[in-house]
């Protein structure tokens, strides 16, 4: 019997390889997602998100993604934190990131975006949870703040596609190899 879940990476970073200030703000994208939109796009976020069925992100993310009024509908959270007993609206489960995939296999998820933050990011990785990952590298460089990926082991990828995005937005998207 194959995988029953699939752990995407669906993540905008500069050129240097941060996805936030070092304040942990994402401002600095909207001229970019303003480019996109202005081309009567959306980067293609529309189709990801519509396959989408739940979300794995760090307590940060979480916190951040509720000042912008929970965009992912029905779709629940599982949240990774080392605070015990944290909860709260759309959380589905919250803790280690061996928790978080033990619920997710459980309620029977069959597409999860592992997204923001680079300690999340890095606890799915190490934990061999990605099956692909699409980065989107955006033409500025931040010179500081939160990097992409946390620090750890080198992985390998297999470059599967590359796609011109408007505002000189680079898409690339990889499979994890084995």
């Amino acid at each position: 019997m194959g995988k029953s879940t699939s752990y995407v990476g669906y993540i905008a970073m500069s050129f240097d390889g941060y996805i936030a200030d070092e304040n942990g703000s994402v401002d600095w994208l909207n001229p970019f997602n303003e480019s996109l939109s202005a081309e009567g796009g959306d980067g293609g976020y529309g189709d990801f998100i519509n396959g989408i069925d739940a979300l794995i992100m760090g307590r940060s993310t979480y916190e951040q993604v509720l000042g912008w009024g929970w965009p992912y509908e029905d779709r629940r959270g599982y949240v990774l934190t080392r605070k015990e007993g944290y909860s709260g609206s759309h959380i589905a489960a919250a803790g280690s990131i061996d928790a978080l995939r033990l619920a997710i296999e459980s309620a029977g998820h069959s597409r999860v975006w592992v997204m923001g933050g680079g300690e999340t990011q890095r606890a799915a990785l190490d934990a061999g949870m990605f099956d692909t990952l699409r980065v989107f590298i955006m033409p500025t460089l931040l010179g500081r703040g939160l990097p992409c990926f946390a620090p750890g082991e080198q992985r390998n990828l297999e470059l599967t596609d590359v796609t011109r995005q408007p505002g000189g937005i680079l898409q690339v998207d990889y499979r994890f190899k084995s």
